[in-house]
């Protein structure tokens, strides 16, 4: 038997909140600040985290595809995780991507978030073998790290992201992981940018909390039930987000798409993740916001300031 998501009251104060929306919720898929040895820096993650919640966020969600998640080493993971606890940020608002190459490695990622009391674990099939992989492999997978976990508190969102991993997530084992987990298993995050997929989802899985990678999709997707969005641009314009998911009709939430575009547009020019990072190193004043893992690399000065100037501009335009 499945169990509903808890309704957020958001009159309570990020620290104590008794967890995510059932609805409507705005995710950040935070990125993550680096220490010159290229670990995470708790100190400015921790202080990120709390900005996005206080400009609306319900949660975060750590050490995803955006937050370079599977670059960092199990330790290091776990430890930040740790420190924002011990810090004050209410696990009941948290994600964590339990992404990684090896069984071992996500089983106990899975397992120290679960014990931390998050909201949830998002979990991505390994993206190295993608030949001759289908439903019934896809399946095993996460079956193999559900039991191996053997927490009855665990509640696991399936990662959708083809590009990414090479192996799409279908209805099939959805069901049989639903069928076979009850509650354990809570949900689906789709980032496969199709929306046609999207509300396939919402149709075939009203119990399951859905949620959408693709911020342009929000107002289709929420009017067919959709739990929310977890997403970067979330990272650089979460009041923005926010405004969308809260948009009493659909013509109220679609008003703010060409700005969400536009966003999109400048973000995209040159690989997402330097670009992300070097809007919020303008935005909090810190140049260590713009360190990336190798092989990745930190845009180019000129590039750079071409792209925070443009965010700039469209920032003062925002319709909020």
């Amino acid at each position: 038997m499945t169990t509903a998501a808890p309704v957020l009251d958001r009159s309570q104060d990020h620290r104590r909140g008794p967890g995510l929306p059932a609805g409507n919720a705005v995710i950040a898929a935070i990125a993550t600040p680096l220490t010159p040895d290229y670990r995470p820096d708790t100190v400015l993650l921790a202080g990120r985290c709390r900005r996005l919640l206080g400009e609306g966020c319900d949660g975060i969600a750590l050490f995803g595809t955006t937050g370079e998640g599977g670059e960092f080493a199990v330790e290091d993971r776990q430890r930040a995780l740790a420190d924002l606890v011990a810090g004050g940020i209410a696990p009941s608002r948290l994600i964590v991507s339990a992404g990684a190459l090896t069984l071992p490695d996500m089983t106990a990622l899975a397992a120290h978030a679960a014990a931390q009391g998050v909201a949830g674990v998002l979990l991505m099939p390994p993206a190295l073998y993608r030949s001759g992989i289908g439903e019934d492999g896809t399946f095993r997978f996460y079956a193999t790290v559900i039991d191996r976990v053997a927490r009855d508190d665990l509640r696991l969102y399936l990662y959708h992201f083809p590009d990414i991993c090479g192996v799409p997530i279908t209805p099939r084992v959805i069901r049989r992981l639903s069928d076979r987990y009850g509650p354990i298993v809570a949900g689906v995050k789709d980032s496969g940018g199709d929306l046609g997929v999207t509300e396939d989802l919402l149709r075939r899985f009203s119990h399951l909390a859905i949620f959408t990678g693709t911020e342009v999709h929000l107002p289709a997707v929420l009017a067919g039930g959709a739990a929310g969005t977890i997403c970067g641009l979330a990272n650089v314009v979460a009041p923005l987000i926010r405004h969308l998911s809260d948009g009493w009709t659909l013509a109220d939430r679609r008003r703010f798409l060409p700005c969400l575009r536009a966003v999109d547009n400048i973000l995209s020019r040159s690989p997402f993740i330097p670009s992300l990072k070097a809007v919020i190193a303008d935005q909090m004043g810190e140049p260590a916001w713009r360190r990336v893992v190798p092989p990745k690399a930190e845009l180019a000065l000129a590039d750079e300031q071409r792209l925070v100037a443009d965010f700039r501009r469209l920032q003062e335009t925002m319709p909020l």
